[in-house]
């Protein structure tokens, strides 16, 4: 299997991410550089002020990182987020369709370093991580 059957295998169905699945969070595209997941915020997944929860953007980074990384590894390899930072820079509501983009900035023989921009519908940029990924063996 190659990263970009990878990808699509991810995209069919063939290759399924529970957590993914469990959140709401949905592959959309990739190219060479980049991958692209969507995410719309669900009610459940608000804080009582009436924004997202930072665990859910952060969930949402980790999975777009995790993505980037897996581009670069083997089809035998997943990536095992080893630390991540997230900033956040403005709220989400419940309904609002979240993209996140993610790329690998320099991948290693043993560490992957990643980022990830989270947008919002109108574009502007919600959350921005980074993340260090090690390729580790499936468990």
């Amino acid at each position: 299997m190659t990263h970009d059957k990878r990808a699509d295998a991810i995209a069919d169905g063939t290759i399924q991410i529970p957590v993914n699945e469990a959140m709401g969070f949905t592959y959309d595209s990739k190219t060479a550089e980049e991958i692209v997941f969507t995410y719309e915020v669900a009610p459940e997944h608000c804080n009582s002020a009436g924004g997202i929860q930072g665990g859910m953007l952060a969930a949402f980074a980790d999975s777009v990182l995790g993505g980037a990384s897996a581009l670069h590894l083997t089809p035998e390899q997943y990536p095992a987020l080893a630390e991540m930072k997230i900033s956040i820079f403005r709220p989400a509501t419940a309904g609002t369709t979240l993209t996140g983009k993610g790329r690998v900035l320099k991948a290693g023989r043993r560490v992957l370093f990643a980022e990830a921009e989270i947008l919002n519908d109108q574009n502007e940029l919600i959350a921005k991580a980074s993340g260090t990924e090690i390729p580790a063996d499936a468990p």
